[in-house]
């Protein structure tokens, strides 16, 4: 996913011969043999992306209720067997899903990453994802999302961030009517009487909402470019053990 992650800091597709095909069909479950051709093609690769995020979030459920099973359906089955899954497999189909513009599931899968960094300690790059879950929420469509990713936040704030924010957090969770212990829960549901998604209290730079609609386009992806800037770092650490 190197070159691709480094294709996306600098805003452009890369070109075919520039694709790792192979890195590239391990991820998304395809045959290295066709990868090159169907991730060519722009539609059908949206669609090879959005069936691998929607069984990767299946086999993530399957995981947490124990129920990995038959039942859980072959690809769900196959990308739990996967060596990086869940977490390195999430933040790879997360660069995949930004490339190939699938945002629909998006906030879903950023939420599930930032958990599990969240879970191993890795806070700075847990926080990132929580953020970029609050960047592409749609009020209306991804309100559990966000507000568990703010939950999420202020409890990444609250171990090893800014108490400031932590506690600005926190009022705006309640003033919305969410649990404040939204992140805790793998599956979460909001009461009845919790407001949409607005843009939630400042933090890390970022403004709120005001209109209730996400924010632009332009501050979403310079935010995304950070986040990508942690995650190649991440990735070149992996691929470049020290000597």
């Amino acid at each position: 996913m190197t070159e691709v992650i480094r294709a996306a800091l600098v805003g452009a597709v890369p070109t075919p011969w520039q694709m790792p095909w192979p890195r590239l069909a391990d991820r998304l479950g395809l045959d290295p043999v066709g990868a090159e051709a169907i991730l060519g093609d722009p539609e059908t690769a949206r669609e090879a992306v959005t069936r691998r995020v929607r069984d990767y979030l299946e086999a993530c459920r399957a995981l947490d209720t124990g129920q990995m099973t038959a039942a859980a359906g072959e690809g769900p089955q196959e990308i739990a067997r996967h060596p990086d899954f869940p977490t390195r497999l999430g933040m790879a189909l997360v660069g995949a899903a930004t490339l190939w513009g699938v945002l629909e599931p998006l906030p879903g899968l950023a939420l599930r990453v930032a958990q599990d960094l969240a879970e191993d300690g890795e806070d700075g790059l847990a926080a990132g994802y929580a953020q970029l879950v609050r960047d592409l929420a749609v009020p209306g469509r991804h309100d559990a999302e966000a507000w568990t990713a703010q939950s999420l936040l202020m409890r990444l704030h609250q171990r090893s961030g800014s108490p400031a924010q932590a506690d600005a957090l926190a009022r705006d969770l309640v003033a919305h009517g969410a649990p404040l212990d939204l992140d805790q829960r793998r599956d979460p549901s909001l009461p009845d009487d919790t407001l949409a998604w607005t843009g939630g209290a400042l933090v890390e730079g970022m403004p709120p909402r005001t209109d209730g609609r996400a924010l632009s386009v332009e501050d979403a992806q310079e935010h995304l470019r950070v986040l990508l800037s942690d995650t190649l770092r991440e990735i070149q650490a992996d691929e470049d053990p020290p000597r």
